[in-house]
């Protein structure tokens, strides 16, 4: 007789008396089963789509689609359609009574806001009140395309709207909607167009009050224009107020494009103990002073990545102190004596990821040796239009690298001789500890570039876009000629010279064809250092024919969407968000995302 299998334990076998065995789980564990589930579609940036789920807490909801006239859909239809859209925190709330009441009490399902698109915002007042006392990570998004029809445009570009502006009425609502919660928010995040209705929202965060919780804040202000000396808005200059009545001792990564603030102690205390710090886009006369960007430094020892894109500090070289990074301007009478310490470069002993872009040679070559990088691993570059050889040179030579106080620092004509520099023999420098690389624009000589090249031996990914760099930054990746004059770069060659960027592993390119990425693949992979991840932009000439051999020759070959901004490529580690080309979290449109442990991914904006 055949043995009797007991099916009564089988998971995959519903119990007889018709019980549903997660209902025997207590709310507090399906609660967080529900938070578990939901982090990983909430660290996703939105899907570009119509969806529009208003989820009251009357158990209805809303489904909209404005995609133009289609067949109306049966009921099965529109329910299938509903539930493949919702995301997981509204899904979740849809299956039963019970579980609906379980959701709608948990907070960190509805603490993610956002505000994208025009009012009302009836998700994001629904969510703020399920959300409770929980975290908050707010974005409201402003922006607007340029070729809206109901954008009013001067002949001159510009966009001054009065206080009775429609859009200056929204960005006001949002703020009214979103300040009371101050005390509990964790992230926020403000983008637009035009900076009166920044202004507007600031006006507004220096009347909120305190923020204990905040650890992160981005104003974004997008507003295109090519006049860079003189802020466009010189009634809203000064700003006569201080945000969160100066009070977010919680914060650590902070963002300004187009954005400034007082940058003074006692104006902004909170820029201090930063993690990150972004600064993009000021016009000279609104910029921190020397001493001011000095003293934000100083006041963030953790310091762990810092961008810096046409912006700070103000002035010129000629109007900085003579060496180091004071952080108080000198009395005038010189009664008293600069700090040693205020003398010698400042060690940011934490900084690991650097981006630099737009800024003049001479500014950098004064810049850079005031400060001192021992942790610097990743560095991001876009400098275009002067001739940046001698900041290359400075790079890739040891004086980049820090000093003890007590030393003295070499002046800068002698900076930029000696080993190390072009056509010298190979020493360290700051290049040497370098493990990511992206290089957007940078002209420089061939040699300089070639003796950069040497001082990358650590250097494990790196991302050029070859269309503002000249050809030589991808011919001296193939191995060089040797010697006896044997085959090289030239025709692909696999040579037996010289192999720049011996642990180089992952390369990004814009500009390069596909016949020229197989070259280079299989000239480094005969001299037994082959590229494991290749990453090409999809606009440029790869055939299939070339698709197909390099997705059999490397690891990993991918396309990416590039844009004259920014490209879509992480570059610099943690880059979740934005616009990052521009990660935004959404709004009123889809879902958003957070859990209390927001500060383990944070947005990012790479300026190019």
């Amino acid at each position: 007789m055949a043995d009797v299998i007991d099916l009564t334990s089988n998971p995959f076998v519903p119990p007889k008396d018709g019980r549903c065995l997660i209902n025997d789980l207590p709310s507090e564990l399906l609660a967080h089963i529900f938070t578990l589930g939901w982090t990983p579609e909430r660290d996703q940036e939105p899907d570009e789509d119509d969806f529009e789920d208003v989820d009251s807490d009357d158990g209805t909801y809303s489904t909209i689609s404005s995609e133009g006239s289609e067949p109306e859909p049966t009921p099965q239809e529109q329910e299938e359609e509903k539930e493949r859209r919702l995301p997981f925190n509204v899904l979740v709330s849809h299956v039963c009574s019970r579980w609906r009441a379980v959701a709608i009490e948990n907070p960190l399902l509805w603490s993610h806001i956002r505000f994208v698109g025009t009012p009302p915002y009836d998700r994001a007042t629904t969510y703020l009140e399920r959300a409770k006392a929980a975290p908050l990570a707010i974005t409201v998004d402003r922006t607007v395309d340029e070729d809206e029809d109901d954008i009013s445009v001067s002949e001159d570009g510009s966009y001054t709207p009065e206080d009775n502006d429609p859009d200056l009425i929204v960005i006001s609502g949002i703020m009214d909607l979103i300040t009371p919660h101050v005390a509990h928010w964790q992230a926020l995040q403000i983008m637009v167009s035009f900076y009166p209705h920044m202004h507007r929202a600031l006006e507004a965060l220096a009347a909120a009050g305190p923020a204990p919780l905040l650890e992160v804040l981005q104003l974004y202000h997008y507003e295109d224009t090519d006049e860079h000396l003189t802020f466009r808005h010189p009634a809203l200059r000064e700003q006569p107020f201080q945000l969160f009545d100066g009070v977010a001792p919680r914060l650590t990564h902070v963002a300004l494009w187009g954005v400034h603030l007082p940058w003074a102690r006692d104006a902004s205390p909170f820029l201090a103990g930063l993690t990150d710090l972004e600064l993009a886009y000021h016009a000279r006369d609104v910029r921190p002073s020397f001493y001011e960007f000095a003293r934000i430094l100083r006041a963030s020892p953790d310091l762990r990545t810092l961008t810096l894109c046409l912006s700070c500090p103000a002035g010129t070289p000629a109007d900085w102190p003579s060496s180091g990074m004071p952080d108080e301007e000198p009395p005038a009478d010189g009664s008293v004596a600069m700090d040693v310490d205020a003398s010698a470069p400042l060690v940011l002993p934490k900084l690991t990821d650097l981006v630099l872009a737009y800024l003049e040679p001479s500014y950098l070559l004064s810049l850079l040796p005031r400060l001192a990088l021992p942790a610097l691993t990743s560095l991001a570059l876009d400098l275009e239009e002067d001739d940046y050889t001698d900041v290359l040179r400075y790079l890739a030579s040891p004086r980049s690298l820090p000093l003890p106080s007590d030393q003295p620092r070499t002046p800068l004509p002698q900076l930029l001789r000696g080993p190390g520099v072009a056509g010298g023999a190979p020493v360290r420098s700051l290049l040497s500890n370098l493990t990511s690389l992206k290089i957007a624009s940078l002209p420089a000589s061939e040699a300089t570039v070639r003796d950069a090249y040497r001082q990358l031996d650590k250097l494990v990914a790196l991302n050029l876009n070859v269309s503002y760099l000249a050809e030589y930054w991808i011919d001296l990746l193939f191995p060089q000629l040797d010697s006896s004059g044997g085959s090289g770069s030239a025709n692909g060659g696999t040579g037996g010279g010289e192999l720049y960027l011996p642990q180089l592993e992952s390369l990004t390119t814009t500009g390069v064809d596909g016949m020229r990425m197989r070259e280079l693949v299989e000239a480094r992979a005969a001299r037994g250092r082959p590229l494991k991840t290749v990453l090409m932009n999809q606009d440029d000439d790869v055939t299939s024919e070339d698709e197909e051999w390099l997705g059999k020759h490397v690891d990993r070959f991918e396309y990416f969407e590039g844009s004259d901004e920014e490209e879509d490529v992480d570059m610099l580690g943690e880059i979740f968000d934005e616009d990052d080309e521009d990660v935004d979290w959404e709004d009123a449109d889809e879902e958003d995302e957070d859990e209390d442990g927001f500060d383990e991914e944070l947005v990012v904006h790479i300026p190019f």
